[in-house]
């Protein structure tokens, strides 16, 4: 089955799966249902097989790029996606589709973290967001609320690994002290050995090249003790990428962090210095282990004159990044005003001398 579209029992519309309830509900006929419930609609026959249709001349090119066309089963729409997409909708009627051709066995994660977070919260976060900012430009905060929201499953290696640390250090004491005649100071250096090791679990680094890496960096933490065992059914309902940045291309990010959180940790052991100097440290990580999961993330695309302002939320906590822009104006007058109330005070001040 390449690409499935889960359907409802009583009434064959697309399932979609609810951050609310964590259930899959029917927009149509209201019903809801449990994982439970939908694994014995699938085996009864309760998703509906996407055919592949020949693309049309005029998209061939793009088509040679690695697009590839699906025929959609409830409008007959064409449904064009690349070889990355998991999950997405029919530009016509909005249904729901999994692609899961593009999570063959070797791609398919071995857990997810389901949406925690509505569109609604995601949208509401970025205003939020734009309040707290007096130098945005005024009109920005409009053009966020038509900007486009999308509920994205992203790609994540989580990397395991023990950490060994090995640091000589040299250090200073100085002490200084005077009588009616001299000052006196007194410096002793000493060697500074230490070892230790650290066990590092569920590092993250994503896998998917579309994605900034900054931004998905700066969406942590994610609490993965809410991760559950991965199945399609959860991508219903949103969109959903798979890797194209395999384990070995991102482990050394994972790695690199890893060992400058414990070369941080090892020297944070060294205090009661005036001075210290690292001579040598060595670390080395040994067991390092990795596991392909989907995150959830709402990314929110913001076109505002000539740039587009991309925000992301962490779907699951609402931590909320992304950069806004800045009204020159403002800035300017916030900074005459600053420079106004300096001169004032230097103007009053003055007159008491």
């Amino acid at each position: 089955m390449d690409v499935v579209s889960y359907k409802c029992p009583n009434c064959s519309a697309p399932l979609t799966f609810e951050v609310d309830s964590q259930n899959w509900d029917c927009k149509f006929c209201g019903s809801q249902f449990e994982r439970s419930q939908l694994e014995s609609i699938e085996a009864l026959g309760g998703t509906e097989k996407i055919e592949p249709v020949a693309p049309s001349p005029e998209v061939q090119a793009s088509y040679e790029s690695g697009a590839v066309a699906y025929s959609c089963p409830s409008c007959g729409g064409r449904i064009v996606t690349d070889a990355t997409t998991a999950a997405t909708f029919c530009v016509f009627c909005h249904n729901p589709t999994v692609i899961a051709s593009n999570l063959k066995e070797e791609k398919r994660p071995v857990r997810i973290i389901p949406f925690k977070l509505k569109r609604d919260e995601a949208a509401g976060a970025l205003q939020k967001l734009c309040k707290k900012r007096p130098l945005l430009p005024r009109d920005f905060r409009e053009y966020g609320l038509s900007g486009e929201v999308s509920g994205l499953y992203v790609p994540f290696w989580l990397y395991s690994a023990d950490v060994a640390a090995q640091m000589s250090a040299t250090a200073t004491r100085v002490k200084s002290w005077s009588d009616s005649n001299y000052r006196y100071t007194k410096t002793d250096t000493y060697q500074v050995l230490r070892s230790g090791e650290a066990s590092f679990r569920h590092v993250p680094a994503d896998g998917s090249s579309k994605m900034d890496d900054k931004l998905m960096d700066a969406l942590e933490p994610f609490r993965y003790e809410d991760m559950v065992e991965f199945t399609m059914e959860y991508l219903s309902g949103h969109f959903a990428e798979s890797y194209d940045v395999d384990a070995v291309q991102a482990a050394p990010r994972a790695v690199s962090r890893m060992r400058d959180s414990a070369g941080g940790m090892i020297r944070g052991t060294v205090s009661g210095y005036s001075s210290v100097r690292v001579d040598n440290l060595q670390i080395q990580e040994r067991n390092l282990r990795h596991m392909n999961v989907m995150l959830p993330v709402w990314m929110m695309m913001v076109p505002y004159k000539d740039k587009t302002y991309a925000f992301g939320m962490n779907g699951q906590t609402g931590k909320m990044v992304g950069k806004l822009p800045l009204s020159m104006g403002r800035f300017f007058a916030l900074l005459g005003i600053i420079g106004a109330l300096l001169s004032l005070i230097v103007f009053i001040g003055g007159m008491f001398i």
